[in-house]
């Protein structure tokens, strides 16, 4: 009788820690994938409204004829480099969040230490070179992983110390995201600096269309595409601004509830889901403005 309990004992010890692993996976996997397509969707985001200043700024050139070639730089507020260390953040938060989903998968192959590496190098990129202790070791733990016993107390541990690590570092990322999808007046952001110009093309072109016969018929031609660009721009900002600003908000709240969850199992999946369903939302909006 004694061996059965002893049995039943260890029975139910495996199923309390594989009911667990379970539920630290299913919050892992959930908020690696949504944060995962935020970087992906932002660092999109970035890259076309560098894009569409430059065809923005190059129909303000061809409409206002007392411009010349020195009047404008091409790129203008859109630099390369401004635009870069922004791509490089978005890139950030993508191989996070892969890295979490590998983890949490049992990822054993090569591409889990790639991932691992690739975030390393674009949060140095983004945040300077100067890791911390933990989050040299955190990172070193998940290579070492690979030539190591993987127990589920390893993967675990592994797992904690990703998290924990890095958690303040996600913070930082989501409010420099925060401020670069701001439309408020006094900023300087790219989403803002990306409607500027929208509105400079929109009253440009709007003016050359009410203008009527007074201006050749070549010219408005151009003006209405240009109105028509300014108009979209306008809309995009509106609109993709105001969900990711409202995801970067939820990925703040997410990210401090993983982070202090995992360290007793205490996960809310209701919270990590509604991060994922913002995710979602941005995506079906990027879909409708892309078309």
């Amino acid at each position: 009788m004694k061996y059965i309990l002893i049995a039943c004992a260890f029975f139910c010890a495996i199923l309390s820690g594989c009911a667990t692993n379970t539920l630290q996976r299913n919050a892992l996997e959930n908020f690696g994938l949504a944060t995962e397509r935020v970087g992906r969707m932002s660092e999109s985001e970035f890259l076309s409204m560098r894009d569409e200043i430059i065809e923005m700024n190059s129909l303000l050139m061809i409409l206002d004829n007392s411009k010349n070639a020195e009047s404008r730089v091409y790129d203008e507020p859109a630099l390369a480099e401004t635009t870069a260390m922004r791509v490089a953040a978005c890139k950030s938060l993508r191989m996070y969040g892969d890295l979490l989903m590998r983890l949490a998968a049992d990822d054993r192959t090569g591409m889990v230490r790639k991932s691992a590496r690739v975030f390393l190098d674009n949060i140095t990129e983004t945040l300077g070179p100067d890791l911390t202790l933990a989050q040299e070791e955190a990172v070193q733990n998940v290579a070492l992983g690979l030539d190591a016993r993987w127990t589920a107390q390893k993967k675990s541990e592994t797992i904690q110390d990703v998290v924990l690590a890095f958690a303040d570092a996600l913070t930082i990322l989501a409010g420099r995201l925060l401020a670069d999808f701001s439309l408020d007046e006094p900023s300087t952001s790219h989403l803002k600096a990306y409607a500027d110009t929208a509105r400079e093309l929109k009253t440009l072109s709007s003016d050359i269309i009410d203008a009527g016969d007074a201006e050749p018929l070549s010219k408005r031609n151009k003006a209405v595409k240009a109105f028509v660009l300014a108009q979209k721009a306008l809309v995009r900002a509106e609109a993709m601004g105001a969900r990711i600003h409202e995801a970067m908000t939820t990925l703040q709240k997410a990210n401090a509830h993983v982070a202090a969850a995992i360290q007793d199992n205490s996960y809310d999946l209701r919270e990590i889901r509604e991060y994922g369903k913002q995710i979602q939302k941005i995506s079906t909006m990027q879909q409708v403005l892309s078309r």
